[in-house]
């Protein structure tokens, strides 16, 4: 089995980008099972402690929690890449909102977004995201586009071999009928599926039920990112996310898809598209970089 694909970039590459950035730039991650924190400075990453689960459609307080960690970090700018924005005013609208609780310029986007900026340090590429939920972003330098993200549901295309049954069950510390009950009536936790996932790649070698689910997981991820192709060109694929971390399913994916590793996560993406709208405007207006 193939070890994990190369990174687009080495961190020379991201340590150059990153220079380039003014003052303290705090990146965020939104996610389904949980957020992730980085803050860029003169050039270094360093990793800021981890938010709750959050999602623009499914969770309350959301804005809370950003403020929260927005004003922890004693920033100079921050970007947010967060789920369940589909729509340009959402982002307009929260990025203003955030701006004036903090006190810090906010600049949020939809997840894609960010970890498409992480993934080719703004350069252009697709990435396909595969973890709570799944979806792909691409950018080919001036046109945009995305595929899936719509949303989760608990399916019953088939039934599942008697390992799998058991391997679930396991997992989810319940029978199947509470799972189902417990995700049905608590939907924004989609922490409460995360544990499932790894439960059936694990028995991927030994049992030909879960091999077939897996790899065709991972051939419909690879018509996310083709679907992309079709629309803007041959571009380069990066693949991000916990599901990726399965050999079995990142294998497929690369082989179908010529995909490599992130160069950086989507936190340091956030990043990265906040701190180049902050230097943006500091050479629109001559200013100098920094605070305020």
């Amino acid at each position: 089995m193939s070890q994990p694909g190369p990174a687009v970039a080495g961190i020379s590459t991201l340590r150059d980008v990153a220079r380039r950035l003014p003052g303290r730039i705090l990146g965020i991650d939104a996610g389904g099972s949980g957020t992730r924190v980085a803050l860029l400075e003169n050039g270094t990453v360093t990793v800021r402690p981890p938010g709750p689960p959050m999602n623009a459609l499914l969770t309350d307080g959301f804005a809370g929690h950003l403020r929260r960690i927005i004003e922890a970090a004693d920033a100079t700018a921050a970007g947010i890449g967060m789920p369940g924005i589909r729509l340009p005013g959402q982002a307009r609208d929260l990025s203003v909102e955030l701006t004036r609780q903090t006190g810090c310029p906010v600049h949020v986007t939809g997840d894609a977004d960010s970890a498409r900026a992480g993934a080719f340090l703004g350069a252009p590429g697709v990435v396909v995201i595969a973890g709570t939920g799944s979806m792909a972003s691409g950018w080919n330098g001036e046109s945009s586009a995305r595929a899936g993200g719509h949303g989760f549901l608990l399916g019953d295309e088939g039934s599942a071999s008697g390992p799998i049954h058991r391997a679930v069950t396991r997992a989810a510390g319940q029978s199947l009928d509470a799972l189902i009950g417990d995700i049905c009536t608590h939907p924004a936790e989609r922490d409460r599926l995360t544990a499932l996932a790894p439960a059936v790649t694990a028995l991927a070698a030994e049992d030909a039920e879960a091999s077939r689910i897996v790899l065709e997981a991972a051939e419909h991820l690879a018509e996310l990112a083709e679907s992309i192709r079709r629309r803007l060109g041959p571009l380069p694929v990066a693949g991000a996310g916990g599901v990726f971390r399965a050999p079995v399913i990142w294998d497929r994916f690369a082989e179908l898809t010529g995909a490599v590793r992130p160069a950086a996560c989507a936190a340091v993406g956030a990043a990265l598209l906040a701190g180049q709208r902050q230097r943006g405007q500091h050479r629109g207006s001559g200013r100098p970089a920094g605070r305020a």
